[in-house]
């Protein structure tokens, strides 16, 4: 069900598919091989950054959306909330995925957005098709293979919504879901994840302009915002520094 696309055998092997092949791990070109993250100070800092930047959205961080992606039990609600935080859709274009928005290549495994902004209800026809469409890589496994057993059991048509739901149920269910886990200190909405995923690639290390292209934003400028999570801990900067 998800589409296959097949390379010039000249170049790079694909990934091989056999059970029992052994896959070497991959050679990374991109200079930040890993980053170590202390995500406890990053949470205490995160009220800070909210009190102190101007129209700063609210976000979470990789060991609470973990947190509430385990305590998700239902399959369908987990496979949206993990796609809105691994890719940065919107909870619209989330919505709008069919079989056909899924590409495999052999190389790569993505997904392709419609880039649609927040309204009511569901996606129209004319709004999807009319919107601009980006694709996302989806490299972590374990949510290729959830994609691809959903797919196969729910058998929805190639082009076929897989979601058949309006945003504001995602939403009333995000709601529930952390009222189960004991709450949070702020609001958090089907869009948090979008946020929490431009700032997770931040943390990384990863370009801005590329961050900005998968979130689908026309200007950088949109995705600045999210930058003020690297600033704000500065206290570093003084250290050294004497007063008295």
């Amino acid at each position: 069900m998800v589409q296959k696309r097949h390379s010039d055998p000249g170049f790079t092997a694909p990934r091989p598919k056999g059970l029992f092949h052994h896959a070497e791990p991959p050679l990374s070109s991109f200079p930040i091989q890993s980053v170590r993250i202390d995500w406890d100070r990053l949470i205490a800092k995160r009220q800070t950054v909210l009190d102190t930047i101007d129209a700063m959205p609210a976000y979470l961080l990789k060991p609470e959306v973990v947190a509430l992606l385990d305590a998700e039990k239902h399959p369908t609600y987990r496979l949206i909330i993990d796609l809105m935080w691994t890719t940065g859709a919107r909870v619209s274009e989330v919505l709008a995925l069919s079989p056909n928005s899924f590409i495999d290549d052999g190389y790569d495994f993505g997904v392709i957005l419609k880039t649609l902004k927040q309204r009511p209800g569901r996606p129209s026809k004319a709004s999807l098709s009319r919107s601009p469409k980006r694709y996302v890589p989806i490299a972590d496994h374990p949510l290729q293979d959830r994609i691809q057993s959903y797919l196969y059991a729910h058998k929805s048509q190639k082009n076929e919504r897989i979601f058949p739901m309006a945003r504001q149920t995602v939403n009333r269910h995000i709601y529930a879901l952390v009222e189960r886990v004991g709450g949070s200190p702020f609001a958090i909405s089907a869009h948090t994840f979008r946020h929490s995923f431009a700032i997770h690639l931040l943390l990384h290390g990863r370009p801005l302009k590329y961050v900005s292209q998968l979130l689908g934003h026309r200007s950088v400028d949109s995705t600045e915002i999210y930058t003020n999570v690297l600033t704000v801990d500065g206290a570093h900067f003084l250290d050294g520094v004497d007063f008295h």
